[in-house]
């Protein structure tokens, strides 16, 4: 079963296009991180999935139950907006136990706290005495305390400690583990690399590109470093279609390859190759050459 789906998912803010004709699939299970630069339309696209805004057009979808209309499938998800706002006259442990009434049961609280160094002392205080990390990592705790089967978390590492970040990604691993799905929508590359099987990269109310991270690094920008044994011409690794990069020397150099990498390396083969090194693209090369070209299939 699908975990969510959006379906031509549109809306519109007068004459402002916020999100155009959007089609997603989450799969139950899966760890999926939805990239975009701040003003992509990710918030919006959260809060059209959770119900919280009426679509201009298209459909959303949680576990095949619309949100508008079955508003019981909320108590199956875990929220953090990216704009947290508390009550600030609520220690946090009332806040905790107010928002955790609306589930029964809160079975993950403790591990989460423990994860995120909230001490019993921090949740006696006023949320309006909390630091922005405070507030942070109480929002993160009443989005996982009632092991939700689906987590959907706009910004979670927002003003997180990278220490406390670390645990954080240890806590949602966790619950992954025990089959939640979990829908994480950022700007920071790293943590979606560590933690994602498929991501989607939006711009400008428009989706770029879905598939899974190991996929787009296939399809993406491959760097090779190359040493030869003595100098050669290197005309034929161009004509491959590979951009040869700064030369260290007369036997050292750099090779940029988008696309195929096959035709590359048959040339390589045929040259006096002393040592070759390619690693993958990292996911933020791949995003920011997304960001810098035309929209790949129509844009």
């Amino acid at each position: 079963m699908a975990a969510i789906q959006a379906l031509e998912l549109t809306k519109h803010y007068g004459r402002t296009q916020a999100l155009k004709r959007l089609v997603l699939d989450v799969p139950e299970g899966r760890v999926f991180g939805f990239l975009g630069a701040n003003g992509a339309g990710k918030t919006t696209t959260i809060r059209l999935l959770l119900g919280l805004l009426r679509p201009t057009a298209g459909t959303a979808r949680l576990f095949g139950r619309d949100p508008r209309r079955d508003v019981a499938v909320r108590r199956e998800v875990g929220y953090l907006p990216g704009e947290l706002s508390l009550y600030p006259e609520l220690t946090g442990q009332e806040l905790l136990d107010h928002l955790g009434g609306f589930y029964g049961a809160t079975p993950v609280r403790k591990e989460a706290l423990d994860a995120l160094e909230l001490s019993a002392a921090d949740l006696r205080r006023k949320t309006r005495e909390y630091s922005s990390g405070m507030k942070q990592k109480l929002g993160l705790v009443q989005a996982v305390q009632h092991a939700p089967r689906l987590l959907i978390l706009d910004e979670p590492s927002r003003g997180l400690d990278p220490l406390i970040q670390r645990s954080l990604f240890e806590l949602l691993g966790g619950l992954h583990r025990r089959g939640a799905t979990i829908f994480m929508s950022t700007h920071v590359l790293f943590e979606v690399q560590q933690m994602c099987q498929e991501v989607a990269i939006i711009r400008s109310g428009e989706l770029l590109v879905t598939g899974e991270v190991a996929e787009l690094q296939r399809r993406r920008l491959h760097r090779l470093e190359v040493a030869l044994e003595h100098p050669v011409d290197l005309e034929p690794l161009r004509q491959a279609g590979a951009v040869v990069g700064p030369v260290d020397g007369p036997d050292r150099f750099t090779c940029t390859v988008s696309g195929p990498i096959a035709p590359v390396l048959e040339v390589l083969s045929r040259l006096p190759v002393a040592s070759l090194a390619c690693a993958p693209p990292r996911l933020d090369e791949i995003f920011l050459e997304f960001y810098a070209s035309p929209r790949e299939g129509g844009e």
